[in-house]
């Protein structure tokens, strides 16, 4: 997931830093002028990087950083005075000046962690299988008496013991009871 937006309010040092991303191969998905535009851009993509400067049109990359919270990785560019007030574990940061080297190698690290953390995230289930598991869960704990911890326990091993997921060990638990 190479989703890259650039974000700043002015307008050359858009063009600017997407045009270095750009010649080295990273493509750009969106430019915005303000934090907002931003964080539609990233929620309408499901998550990304954002390149931005300090302060943005209506608020500062800690502002931004607090709204997307785990959804994006931030690289803020600025003065080490700026960055110094910067404190959130999704911003990273680089000082001016700097080359574009310097860069294009933070963007590309950045692309590495993101796609390191989607990797370990486990696939999310869809409404219907967890609306399954939810229904045998109680099904267990009408029928057998179990509590919620206890159901869910039986359901997760059960899956486990058969080498099945846990929605089609939920949806064989209804089928039984139904």
């Amino acid at each position: 997931m190479a989703n890259i937006v650039v974000a700043f309010e002015n307008e050359n040092n858009r063009n600017r830093i997407r045009e270095m991303l750009e010649a080295n191969g990273l493509s750009v998905s969106v430019s915005c002028r303000s934090g907002a535009e931003a964080i539609r851009a990233i929620r309408k993509m499901s998550g990304g990087i954002v390149v931005c400067g300090y302060k943005l049109a209506e608020m500062t990359v800690s502002d931004l950083a607090y709204d997307l919270g785990s959804l994006a990785l931030i690289l803020a560019i600025a003065s080490p005075q700026h960055l110094n007030l910067c404190r959130s574990d999704n911003i990273f940061k680089l000082p001016t000046p700097f080359t574009k080297g310097d860069l294009v190698s933070s963007v590309r690290m950045l692309l590495q962690m993101q796609e390191k953390y989607y990797r370990s995230q486990p696939p999310r289930r869809s409404e219907k299988d967890t609306a399954d598991i939810n229904r045998a869960k109680e099904l267990l704990m009408t029928r057998n008496g179990m509590t919620e911890e206890e159901a869910h326990r039986f359901i997760q091993r059960r899956s486990m013991d058969t080498g099945t997921k846990a929605a089609d060990t939920a949806r064989l638990i209804i089928n039984t009871y139904s």
